[in-house]
């Protein structure tokens, strides 16, 4: 397993004492596959992912163990946690525009992270994302390296994300309500180019999201979380139609739903209904 979560609980100080926000979650990530973390706002999905990286509140409080790629994953020790952030694992978050500095151009941004952590000569760093932004999909990567975020549509800039996450070749890819901010169309695209990209590196996706239905489609298993615990596990592929969970079942009656046409009646001077 490329992600392994043992009975992970954290908690956080706040002024009215203790606040635990996630409770003895245990989740697992294969090589190839991808995982769904689906549950209402405030159930602790981000906060799990979050975790795996150490990216945590401070003062926060966690017991249990996280392991990526056979690395554990703990404040005990940081450069344990580096060598992760470093070189196995890579997060998308919800907002792309929370991802980049707005005062800075997107290709300075984007290659922050091969430059000053990787040590990646400029030029080269450039390059390696110009060749990964052709193939997220991106026309003309060097011209768009030289805008900066503002200049460019939410879905360019998703793109211009997945492509800074994937520019260190991560094993592990933690997409945190990667398309939620997306219009349908552009939602379509970047959930075609995150199951391709997967499919040819080989990679392990935690696919974070509040849409059960959503989470089906795409993922090989899925996982829900309730209130800081996971409460359900299923196969994608029955998770919305069939789903055993009350709270599961709950989700999925809560998914909009077009109404089924019903049959026209035939016309009233026609008892066979054939139009004279």
């Amino acid at each position: 397993m490329l992600l392994t979560v043992r009975d992970l609980s954290l908690t956080v100080p706040m002024p009215s004492g203790p606040l635990q926000i996630l409770r003895d979650v245990s989740l697992e990530v294969g090589s190839g596959e991808t995982v769904g973390l689906v549950g209402e706002s405030g159930s602790g999905k981000s906060t799990t992912a979050r975790a795996v990286l150490q990216l945590i509140p401070d003062g926060a409080h966690t017991s249990g163990s996280i392991a990526v790629c056979g690395v554990e994953a703990s404040p005990e020790h940081p450069e344990a946690i580096r060598a992760i952030r470093t070189n196995h694992a890579a997060m998308i978050f919800q907002d792309p525009r929370s991802s980049l500095n707005p005062v800075r151009r997107i290709g300075d941004s984007a290659t922050e992270r091969l430059v000053c952590v990787h040590g990646v000569p400029k030029a080269e760093a450039s390059r390696r994302l110009a060749d990964l932004m052709l193939e997220v999909g991106l026309r003309d990567p060097e011209s768009l390296m030289r805008r900066y975020p503002h200049q460019l549509s939410g879905g360019m800039l998703q793109r211009v994300v997945i492509a800074a996450a994937l520019s260190t070749n991560p094993r592990l890819l933690l997409a945190d309500e990667a398309t939620s901010a997306l219009d349908v169309t552009t939602q379509a695209e970047v959930l075609a180019l995150l199951r391709r990209l997967r499919r040819e590196r080989e990679m392990a996706v935690l696919f974070i999201t509040h849409d059960l239905l959503l989470a089906g489609a795409l993922c090989d298993r899925v996982y829900v979380m309730k209130d800081g615990s996971i409460v359900d596990e299923q196969p994608g592929k029955t998770v919305f139609v069939s789903p055993v969970n009350p709270y599961t079942k709950a989700l999925a009656d809560a998914t909009p739903r077009l109404p089924k046409r019903s049959k026209p009646s035939p016309p009233a001077d026609s008892p066979t209904g054939t139009p004279r």
